[in-house]
């Protein structure tokens, strides 16, 4: 029985992992909400079980419960759940986005549960097993979709991302595969190829034909991750990929470079390979695309064996000569890569120039609340109000930056107290994880890998599979006082920081209780946001105008957070009713520039001069460099400052008038900065023909008010 339930709970952990692919990484919220409710419910009743067990157990054993645990493990699972308990702080007090606060308060949540579970499977026997199996599982999913994608064999409408800027792809394609994002998708390749490679040496120094099926199978996933890697095209992953190459290398107790001999020719094949499918835009015939995929990975894959075993020979001319070859074989590949990319890895950086400009802003955003931060998705609520330029950023780009933005200089020591307990528990049990490892910590400096949840749980699956290696290890050190042979040193290394902990009846009830308490909580929150948001999205698709307001106002009781919810409720209702909610919604997110510019035009639909004054102005405040909000924003006080006129109510059409004209200059002087032209518009921000019309009826407005007195 205790092993079937361990099974069912070994099972939900890599179907959370094969879910999250599927749902393009849990980048988005919603996609997490029914998750979070079918894992917690299970969870939760695990809860209580183990609490009903222990009440009944605690009268009858003598021994509190006790456990061999170190303290870089304790860091790596309460981290989630302090992050969690930071972000509820924060909707208590009041965050710039309560529903953006919220969905990092879940999202923690989720993780923590996540890694509490896998570092469970990881102290039970045939846990290392099963968290090999989940890694793997996912790696052989992302990989292999993306590239059926590429070859027509599975339809992912979004696997591929084109594009004819050059900047952000030099063949015009990128692979993007189930995440729908090329740079988080090649980093993800480059950390199970590294996985991968790291894991050849223990194989290459057993003796030569006593582990070829073995070192086959292993070798077997080098070629498609690296093609993988390649056609994402991210200079981000390929440059983070060779440093933890270099690190992993270095951090070998055996140096040996045996491992790069080996997948020299499967690297070279992956090269062929991306130069080929980048030349035809990721668009090839699937019968001979396959066949070439096929002849090349099988001849890639047969050949750096045979150069791993004649490197392995007893002759010292074969050696060199295997040697040799892989050498030319490793140029070869570069030289592929870099004729094919050339334009990309030379030239073309102005992606690199729009996020200085935005790290530049968010360091501004920082200071405004260095040590505790604003909440959840601060930068997605305001960076239009800050950016200096106009480019497309709803993301900033950096994860540590990002933290630092939600939870302050507070929340991010927490986050970096998690990473070195990773990074620790990994050095001191298993040193070949180490490569994913600086993958995921170097690459989530300068891109938003940390949006996706997929990301967190392959943090934390690493973490687990590491503490696989010598938790049962411990133990044994723990009650048995070993200690003499090499192998008891490399326990007390991982040991360090460890103790016995011992837990009476009552505080093992204890976090028991607690643990019950935040699957509740959890499931709740998620069960209230999948409701409002199963709503909303039947809203969009209905057809009655009235059925979808009345689904609309279900979805907000639902979740009163959504602002695309308000947003959508307002524009089928009359104007007194749609201020209201927009008011409402607005008071969970503070700033929101599209429901500043919805009170501006709702304000004006009332004939409230004040207000639409009021809100307006507001709305290009929030909003700086929204060229077809602001243009229909003077249009319609254009409009209302007539009709006051008409009206005979000359104060407050001057009253307009005056607010149309600043707002209009403001306008008209940062369209005609002259770092327009030598920066990236990326929102292609300019003076409209419209802006200008409308510009000329308020100055002539205001002649003819002036002429009147």
């Amino acid at each position: 029985m205790k092993r079937s339930v361990q099974g069912i709970g070994e099972a939900a952990l890599i179907a959370v992992l094969l879910i999250s692919c599927l749902k393009s990484g849990f980048y988005f919220t919603t996609d997490l909400y029914p998750v979070w409710i079918l894992y917690g419910l299970l969870l939760y009743f695990g809860g209580i079980s183990a609490l009903m067990l222990r009440i009944a157990a605690s009268g009858k054993e003598k021994d509190a419960w006790e456990a061999a645990v170190s303290v870089p493990e304790i860091v790596l699972l309460m981290s989630p759940f302090i992050l969690m308990t930071v972000y509820a702080v924060h909707w208590l007090l009041g965050p710039l986005s309560v529903h953006g606060t919220v969905n990092q308060l879940l999202r923690w949540g989720f993780y923590g549960l996540f890694a509490v579970s896998a570092a469970a499977i990881a102290r039970r026997q045939g846990g290392r097993v099963v968290l090999a199996a989940a890694w793997h599982t996912t790696g052989a999913l992302l990989c292999g979709s993306a590239l059926l994608a590429v070859y027509d064999i599975l339809p992912l409408p979004n696997a591929i991302v084109f594009t004819s800027n050059a900047g952000i792809s030099a063949s015009g394609s990128r692979l993007a595969g189930l995440l729908e994002y090329p740079n988080t998708f090649g980093m993800l390749m480059a950390a199970f190829l590294l996985e991968r490679l790291f894991a050849l040496p223990p194989l290459l120094r057993q003796e030569p034909g006593a582990n070829g099926g073995r070192l086959l199978r292993a070798s077997l996933p080098l070629l498609p991750y690296a093609a993988a890697l390649l056609l994402s095209e991210s200079r981000g992953a390929w440059l983070t990929a060779g440093v933890a190459l270099a690190a992993g290398l270095a951090l070998q107790q055996r140096r040996s470079l045996a491992p790069l001999l080996l997948a020299a020719a499967p690297l070279a094949g992956a090269a062929l390979l991306y130069r080929q499918l980048a030349a035809a835009m990721l668009a090839v015939q699937p019968v001979p695309g396959l066949l070439t995929l096929a002849g090349v990975w099988a001849g890639s894959v047969l050949a750096g064996l045979g150069l791993c075993r004649l490197a392995r020979s007893g002759a010292a001319g074969r050696r060199r000569l295997a040697w040799a070859a892989g050498g030319i074989l490793a140029a070869a590949s570069a030289a592929a890569v870099f004729l094919t990319a050339q334009e990309r890895i030379v030239r073309n950086f102005g992606s690199v120039s729009a996020r200085g400009a935005i790290y530049r802003d968010a360091w501004r955003l920082i200071r405004q609340a260095p040590w505790l931060g604003q909440g959840g998705e601060t930068w997605r609520f305001s960076y239009r109000a800050v950016q200096s330029n106009p480019y497309v950023g709803s993301q900033v780009h950096s994860g540590y930056l990002d933290m630092l933005l939600n939870t302050g200089i507070l929340g991010t020591a927490v986050l970096l107290l998690l990473l070195g307990a990773v990074g620790w528990l990994l050095l001191c049990s298993r040193r070949e994880l180490l490569p994913v490892y600086i993958v995921f910590v170097l690459h989530s400096a300068v891109d938003f890998d940390w949006s996706f949840g997929l990301v967190w749980l392959l943090m934390f699956l690493l973490a687990a599979w590491g503490i696989s290696y010598r938790a049962a290890e411990t133990e044994e050190e723990f009650h048995s006082g070993e200690g003499a042979s090499e192998a008891a040193a490399s326990k007390r290394r991982y040991s360090l920081g460890t103790a016995i902990y011992r837990f009476p009846s009552r505080g093992m009830a204890a976090i028991l209780l607690l643990w019950i308490g935040i699957n509740g909580a959890g499931i709740f929150l998620a069960f209230r946001g999948e409701a409002g948001y199963r709503l909303h999205q039947q809203a969009l698709v209905e057809p009655s105008q009235a059925k979808a307001a009345v689904l609309l106002r279900s979805s907000l009781q639902w979740n009163p957070t959504d602002a695309g919810t308000a947003l959508d409720l307002a524009r089928r209702m009359p104007a007194q009713e749609a201020e209201d909610v927009l008011k409402r919604s607005l008071s969970y997110s503070p700033g929101h520039p599209g429901l500043i510019f919805a009170l501006a035009d709702n304000a004006v639909k009332r004939g409230d001069a004040i207000a639409a004054a009021y809100w307006t102005e507001a709305g290009f405040n929030r909003d700086k460099y929204n060229a077809p909000e602001q243009t229909k924003s003077l249009e319609r006080l254009f409009r209302l400052a007539r009709l006051k006129l008409a009206s005979g109510n000359v104060k407050e059409a001057r009253r307009i008038v005056r607010v149309g004209l600043v707002l209009y200059n403001d306008y008209a002087r940062r369209a005609a900065d002259r770092r327009m032209a030598l920066i990236r518009n990326d929102r292609d921000f300019r003076m409209t023909r419209e802006a200008e019309l409308w510009g000329s009826e308020l100055a002539r407005l205001e002649h003819s008010i002036s002429d009147s007195k």
